[in-house]
């Protein structure tokens, strides 16, 4: 068996070998005047290092408008999970200039009937910056770090991803 061992855990944080973990939503009292529950959905960021991921569940515009109005900064991230398979509903300017990703993963079925990921949200990470990369496309995308390097690999290549010069 593999064992782990929880270093620390305050507030919404979980400190888990070496990795950050942060809860920045849902929030109770945020979810309380809710009637959709994807704009509830866990919005987590992990940090490794220098390293930032910010996965996203399937958060709609109203969800990130509110992560925005806590603490815009605190979505800061290398690598974005794209909110609900790239829906348009999702993933606005005001949230991909919050995040800053290097790198945008879209989790999407080939062929879904939903039409994700939207061609505008696939853009809009584009114009960004970002490199973007879809399950539907490639599989399975795993991500890797020390703390310093990171990289990405999908259908036998590698994406190593460089953090801008300061």
């Amino acid at each position: 068996t593999v064992e782990s061992k929880i270093i620390n855990i305050h507030g919404e944080r979980i400190e888990l070998d070496g990795v950050a973990i942060d809860f920045l939503a849902p929030d109770s009292a945020w979810t309380a005047s809710l009637d959709d529950p994807n704009e509830a959905s866990s919005i987590v960021r992990a940090t490794f290092g220098a390293t930032r991921v910010l996965l996203t569940g399937d958060a709609e515009g109203r969800q990130e408008r509110w992560l925005l109005e806590q603490d815009a900064t605190a979505l800061a991230a290398d690598v974005l999970k794209v909110a609900h398979h790239g829906s348009r509903t999702s993933t606005s300017d005001a949230f991909v200039e919050a995040v800053a990703p290097r790198v945008a993963l879209v989790s999407v079925g080939q062929g879904n009937s939903y039409g994700h990921p939207a061609p505008e949200v696939m853009r809009r990470l584009v114009e960004a910056g970002a490199t973007v990369l879809r399950t539907d496309q490639l599989g399975s995308l795993i991500v890797r770090s020390d703390g310093r390097t990171l990289e990405v690999e999908a259908a036998g290549h590698r994406w190593p991803v460089r953090k801008p010069l300061p």
